[in-house]
């Protein structure tokens, strides 16, 4: 009976220890599996979002610049002002376009916010300030919307971050590299995304993108480009037409017509006797006067239709060349997403032999305490 008393404690205290052992054994094991969670300082949106994002900002930034274009128009009677306008829209939505539609979607972002201040800074006070004179007011009323959604999306995916510092390069950047014609040539951006990257040490929490989200996007970017694509090409059709209403030459031919014309009607009025001698010379007058400008506005006609055509065939080169570059970037995400569930297959394989290891370690030092006590208890008995 005392042996039996004796042997209680220390059996007691062999179970003590074995469930010790298993409590480290597990606690090891949750520690290394949470070194594998993204770090406390992560953005809390994925590429995939922010590259969506961008997608309908750039839908809502095509809609606001040709809407403002179009009020400018609506209001204004000056053809040289209706012309700045629809320069305007023709150049700045392209560039918006190529801008936002890169593969790396955060240089879209960082790209795009330094041209919509740019846009800002050259309506408000660069070389742009008085291309619409009174009317001015709607392309900054524009300009500045737009920098403020581009704002209220930086907060958006950084939150709760502090901001200020990325937006200040940003503005520092557009004010040393202002745009100078509505043309909207720029700088690239690629070093101030580094420099803003490094400094926000801006990272994306990982989500796995499937091949039908990668189509679907794609699917989203063609149907973007064939709705902007018809647009383009009848802004820069009226902007043609513009040109050649405003040919001197066709607008002189316009003159001397009805310079004849009311020559005509001053005869006629004034001699009455001459109306039956003079009427068939001024009506082959009218007739040759008419030919030569119903010559001139059909080859007129001819050099837009061909303008337009080879404008179309640029655009459409364009576009397949785009499309080509977008496919291209779709299989190297694939690809990349390919690779990285790979590495995640190994590394979660890589945790469960660590698991099976420490859970056999765990089961063989029980058999082997289990053994010394059979052993021990067999000597003593």
């Amino acid at each position: 009976m005392a042996n039996i008393s004796l042997r209680l404690p220390l059996i007691k205290g062999f179970i003590l220890i074995l469930v010790l052992v298993s409590q480290i054994a597990i606690a090891q094991q949750r520690k290394k599996k949470s070194t594998v969670t993204p770090s406390g300082d992560a953005i809390e949106i994925s590429i995939l979002e922010l590259r969506l994002t961008m997608d309908d900002y750039f839908r809502g930034f095509a809609r606001t610049v040709t809407e403002a274009a179009d009020s400018i128009m609506y209001f204004s009677d000056d053809y040289r002002i209706d012309n700045q306008a629809l320069f305007w829209k023709m150049n700045a939505i392209p560039v918006a376009q190529g801008a936002i539609f890169s593969t790396d979607p955060f240089a879209a972002f960082i790209d795009v916010s330094v041209f919509s201040y740019q846009m800002k800074l050259y309506f408000e006070k660069g070389a742009g300030k008085e291309i619409f004179g009174e009317h001015q007011g709607i392309a900054i009323r524009a300009s500045d919307k737009l920098w403020k959604e581009l704002i209220d999306i930086g907060l958006y995916i950084t939150h709760p971050r502090d901001i200020s510092i990325g937006i200040q390069k940003v503005k520092d950047f557009a004010e040393q590299n202002p745009i100078t014609s509505s043309y909207f040539n720029r700088k690239s951006t690629l070093a101030l995304m580094a420099s803003i990257q490094k400094e926000e040490k801006v990272k994306f929490k990982t989500l796995a993108e499937g091949m039908a989200q990668s189509l679907d996007e794609l699917s989203t970017r063609i149907n973007t480009y064939t709705e902007i694509l018809p647009n383009q090409i009848r802004w820069q059709s009226e902007y043609l037409l513009n040109d050649i209403l405003a040919n001197s030459q066709l607008n002189g031919r316009l003159d001397t017509l009805t310079y004849l014309l009311e020559r005509a009607v001053v005869l006629i009025e004034s001699s009455p006797e001459l109306i039956d001698n003079q009427r068939s010379k001024v009506m082959r007058d009218l007739t040759a006067e008419r030919r030569i400008v119903l010559e001139a506005i059909k080859q007129e006609r001819m050099a837009v239709l061909e303008e337009i055509r080879k404008e179309r065939a640029i655009v459409l080169q364009h576009l397949s060349n785009e499309m080509t570059i977008q496919r291209e970037a779709g299989f190297k995400d694939l690809n990349a997403l390919n690779n990285q569930g790979i590495k995640l297959t190994v590394t979660n394989v890589k945790d469960i032999a660590d698991v099976i290891f420490w859970r056999a370690l765990l089961l063989i030092s029980i058999l082997a305490i289990v053994a010394f006590i059979g052993i021990f208890l067999y000597k003593k008995l």
